[in-house]
């Protein structure tokens, strides 16, 4: 009797099996940045081993809890999911991922932003729905990442939105830090809008003096209207540009106004009236749709007739899928098709006059007050 034979696993089985046990590898990356795994791999600038990682990390800043075996196993794990190289022998090297992420701090807070409260979020996907019947979709603050916490007996952050839980648990300065950068950009604001086809130029050449006023809705530390002022240094001063926010770690944004706006309060109305443009860019996908409108209404309220909204989002597809999927689990949220964009539009008193959407990174929706 001959032997008996592995049979190999289709490739499709493959494609299965490595993408589902992607979630407790992911686990392992706010390790790798808490203990600035890849910072440290990169400065040995040549192969290395974990203990060769540790004692470049204490030598970086003292004293540590980062023992070898943890630190092995993470660069084991970032090794697998590609953002550094392994080599045999349990020897590691940074590679042009590991490089990406040295550069590019932000891209660190927010990986560990989705592999913390959206890696939670998604572990209790499944008992939220049960629990609940499967009643679909979640509306704010009663999503699955509501649900870990009161399936944890913290009662308190149960009841509170993303944003909030992480202010209370120390983690909003990183992600505020992540959304200044995000994962790279595609060029400026202004560069990005105009690749696309809108005249932004005209737009703002156009308008009178008393007119131009730029309000930019969770506009985090500013960096849309520092973008649009360096591009158009001759019609844009710091009155011209306002950034609205409710983030309790913000801080001072230097060369913009600030004013302070809760759009999520009820009864608080926007405050600024008639202003030419109203930006809101990775916004609406952290909102319901129900919440959305109720933003989108407080907007339309106000602008004048030559008023314009620009939205700017991840187009919808299957680049996106899977900030979709993250959007669902933590806010109630999601990406949007051009529908469901002009949907939005029609229940809030506004129409959609121009739309982009790009194969990948950022669409462009401009919405107008709709007249009677």
């Amino acid at each position: 009797m001959s032997a008996p034979q592995n049979i190999p696993i289709p490739d499709a089985g493959k494609r299965v099996l490595s993408t589902v046990t992607l979630a407790p590898a992911l686990g392992f990356v706010p390790i790798a940045v808490h203990f600035d795994l890849f910072g440290c791999l990169q400065d040995i600038g040549k192969p290395a081993t974990a203990r060769d990682v540790c004692d470049i990390h204490r030598r970086k800043y003292g004293d540590s809890d980062l023992s070898v075996p943890l630190a092995n196993d993470a660069l084991f794990l970032m090794g697998g999911l590609g953002f550094l190289e392994l080599l045999p022998g349990d020897v590691y090297v940074a590679n042009e991922v590991t490089k990406f992420l040295v550069d590019t701090p932000s891209a660190q807070h927010g990986a560990v932003h989705f592999t913390s409260e959206g890696l939670l979020g998604a572990a209790f996907l499944m008992r939220h729905l049960q629990d609940n019947r499967f009643r679909y979709p979640f509306q704010e603050c009663d999503t699955p990442f509501q649900y870990a916490y009161k399936s944890m007996g913290n009662e308190f952050l149960a009841q509170e939105h993303v944003y909030s839980v992480m202010h209370h648990t120390g983690r909003l300065d990183s992600f505020n830090t992540f959304m200044t950068g995000k994962f790279g950009r595609w060029g400026t604001m202004p560069d990005r809008v105009r690749k696309l086809g809108y005249d932004l130029d005209g737009l703002l050449q156009s308008a009178m003096p008393d007119n131009l006023r730029i309000v930019d809705i969770g506009g985090g530390r500013g960096e849309l209207l520092l973008e649009l002022k360096a591009t158009y240094p001759h019609l844009l001063q710091k009155e011209n540009l306002i950034l609205q926010e409710y983030n309790a770690d913000i801080g001072v944004v230097p060369d913009v106004t600030e004013m302070e706006w809760n759009y999520k309060e009820d009864g608080s109305e926007q405050p600024v009236q008639g202003a030419l443009l109203y930006s809101m860019a990775h916004v609406l996908h952290n909102l319901s749709d129900i919440e959305s409108i109720k933003v989108l209404a407080k907007v339309a309220r106000v602008m004048a007739p030559g008023s314009r909204l620009l939205i700017q989002e991840l187009t919808k597809n299957a680049a996106s899928a899977t900030t979709h999927a993250a959007m669902i689990v933590m806010h109630a949220g999601r990406e949007r098709t051009s529908a469901e964009w002009k949907d939005l539009a029609a229940f809030s008193g506004l129409e959609v006059t121009f739309e982009a959407y790009p194969p990948l990174g950022e669409c462009v929706v401009e919405m107008r007050k709709l007249l009677n």
